[in-house]
């Protein structure tokens, strides 16, 4: 006899002493029933605002803790920290009225740091840093004044990857970009962030001459309708398992075609169950390569976030 999932969770609900009210939200993060929930929020009036828990349901590990200065939840003050869905820190800083304050740090799934700024009235100041996910430093921002900033970037082997001004956020002057072994990939000219010229060049220092080979986007090897029939094809619903009250679910994954078109750092965002999440990221990390993804004339990285939906009659 097949064991059942059945996607009511017992146990949730709050009584009317503690003066807390529930919700329930779907994969897409839109109001639903109990039943069909992938998310599960707590918000109560405190003497410091309305403080708002939401819990991924599987498990029911934290997603995310913030104060409110409204019971709508749209105006975010106080204190925040979200999670990964393996419960390993996503962000923790404070908002004042939806605007970023202070220190905030942000964090790979791994558990290394991805960003540390700190914010005045929602804009960065001061030296800021980011990482990559192995611990190589991607980006250094240095703050010269209310206006210009100028920006580095590394590969995460620690080469050099590009470099220009920021003028109020926003690109301008020449950028360079280089290739992984110091030849120089590209420069891009930028008037406050619009593109004004560009210019590409070959490992060999040729010139690129069709710019349309610069500048695209990662896809698997036969295409985007290729990718889907692959997923169609491999993806199956556990034999064991059967589910009461519904005949599809959805599980995130979120994973990063690199420099050779492989899948790597696959990871579920959205779980439902440990079984399921598994066969979706085995599907994801076993796949055929990519064409990898060029900017300014190199191969790069490029993440990627998939929903795989299983169906119960097939």
């Amino acid at each position: 006899m097949k064991p059942f999932l059945i996607l009511l969770f017992a146990g949730l609900y709050i009584s009317a002493a503690a003066q807390k009210t529930e919700s329930f939200y779907d994969y897409n993060w839109k109001p639903c029933t109990a039943e069909n929930a992938r998310f599960y929020s707590t918000l109560e009036k405190t003497d410091s605002g309305w403080l708002r828990h939401d819990y991924y349901l599987n498990g029911m590990s934290l997603q995310m803790r913030a104060l409110y200065e409204d019971k709508e939840c749209k105006i975010q003050t106080g204190q925040c920290s979200y999670y990964h869905a393996n419960g390993y820190p996503s962000t923790l800083g404070r908002m004042v009225k939806n605007k970023q304050e202070g220190v905030c740090m942000r964090y790979y799934s791994n558990g290394m740091t991805a960003d540390s700024a700190y914010y005045q009235n929602g804009k960065p100041v001061g030296h800021r840093f980011l990482w990559h996910r192995n611990g190589f430093l991607s980006d250094s921002i240095a703050h010269l004044n209310d206006s210009i900033d100028i920006q580095i970037t590394w590969f995460d082997d620690g080469a050099p990857s590009a470099g220009g001004l920021l003028l109020r956020g926003k690109k301008h002057g020449t950028w360079k970009y280089y290739h992984h072994h110091g030849a120089l990939s590209g420069t891009e000219v930028y008037n406050n962030g619009s593109l004004v010229s560009k210019e590409y060049f070959n490992e060999d220092s040729t010139p690129q001459t069709n710019m349309a080979k610069a500048n695209t986007d990662a896809v698997f090897k036969n295409g985007t309708q290729a990718w889907t029939k692959y997923l169609e094809k491999n993806l199956y619903w556990p034999h064991n398992y059967g589910i009461t009250n519904t005949d599809m679910v959805t599980v995130g994954v979120e994973f990063v075609i690199d420099e050779s078109g492989k899948p790597q750092d696959v990871e579920v965002v959205v779980p439902f169950n440990t079984v399921f999440d598994k066969i979706a990221v085995d599907i994801i990390r076993n796949c055929p390569a990519w064409k990898p993804a060029i900017r300014q004339n190199r191969k790069v990285k490029m993440l990627f976030r998939q929903p795989v939906t299983f169906r119960q009659n097939e």
